[in-house]
């Protein structure tokens, strides 16, 4: 697909790029959202989490730290790439394997998610990149998701909403972390290619002004998709989880929860309206506020309604 139209190129709303971009992101968006769903419940069935309750808040703040802390060395204090990236690469490795594990058990799960952390640094293209931060952003989301009762995962989208709006409109350090993301090429946001040709993740424009891809940050998918699987796992519902874990009893059925819809749709609508405020704008913007206001506002919608 190309920026403009051609004879045999996208016609009426398709053409515009920003459209293409928008959709693009909102598959990736939705993708994390329904693999996170799917793992999260079997993670819990099987005992993979970080506690009951509001324990994994630790560990979530604690690594949010620490990737911030790599990104800002490498950009602002010219930290070794090469051990920034290493670094980066394997946890995006256990963060695939939480995902893949959940469903291929630890050893195939494992080997998978080494093919691909392996693929994401070899090959430096969007597709491969972002089926690789899919199956990541969505492990972690499920991991954290199986971990933290709803009420303390909205704690934490909450909070993570704050911080992202004051790192891009106080601080400005987000957007030193996503140059340091596009200088080390891990695929720790998803890229959307709108124009022919597009290979670098840190061009977002074309000579001639066009948009050249659509950018959407891995925290973006991953704080919404964390409630979704939370509230997933707290009204047991589950998808091709053991009997065990399903009010049901029936092996490999579970029972749908109309709970679940609440942050899902809910984030879907505020990722659309993060995008429409984006090409209306321009620059680059918070996207937490709009996509875990629609999440949280969806799940209190169903709780309270």
């Amino acid at each position: 697909m190309t920026g403009r139209p051609t004879a045999r190129g996208p016609t009426g709303a398709f053409a515009d790029p920003r459209v293409r971009g928008a959709l693009g992101v909102g598959v990736l968006f939705l993708a994390v959202q329904l693999l996170a769903l799917a793992a999260a419940p079997r993670l819990a069935g099987s005992g993979v989490s970080y506690g009951d309750g509001g324990d994994a808040l630790v560990p979530l703040v604690l690594g949010l730290a620490v990737g911030t802390v790599l990104s800002l060395a490498v950009v602002r204090y010219g930290a070794s790439r090469r051990l920034v990236r290493g670094v980066m690469l394997v946890s995006l490795g256990a963060a695939q394997w939480f995902a893949l594990s959940a469903f291929l058990g630890p050893v195939a799960g494992a080997v998978a998610a080494a093919a691909g952390t392996l693929l994401a640094w070899r090959v430096p293209r969007p597709a491969v990149r972002n089926a690789v931060a899919v199956v990541g952003v969505a492990g972690g989301a499920a991991l954290f998701g199986a971990s933290l009762d709803p009420v303390y995962a909205a704690g934490a989208l909450v909070l993570a909403a704050g911080y992202d709006a004051y790192a891009v409109y106080g601080s400005g350090h987000m957007l030193d972390m996503a140059d340091a993301s596009a200088d080390l090429r891990v695929p720790s946001m998803f890229v959307v290619p709108t124009d022919d040709g597009y290979d670098d993740a840190a061009t977002t424009v074309t000579g001639e002004g066009r948009p050249a891809a659509t950018l959407l940050g891995a925290g973006d998918a991953l704080f919404p998709a964390m409630l979704t699987a939370s509230v997933a796992v707290a009204s047991r519902w589950a998808v091709f989880v053991p009997g065990d874990f399903v009010d049901t009893g029936l092996p490999f059925v579970g029972e749908f929860h109309v709970a679940v819809l609440g942050p899902l749709v809910g984030s879907l609508v505020g990722l659309a309206a993060l995008q429409t405020f984006v090409h209306r704008r321009g620059g680059v913007h918070a996207g937490l506020p709009f996509v875990n206001g629609g999440a949280l506002l969806g799940w209190l919608l169903v709780t309270l309604g």
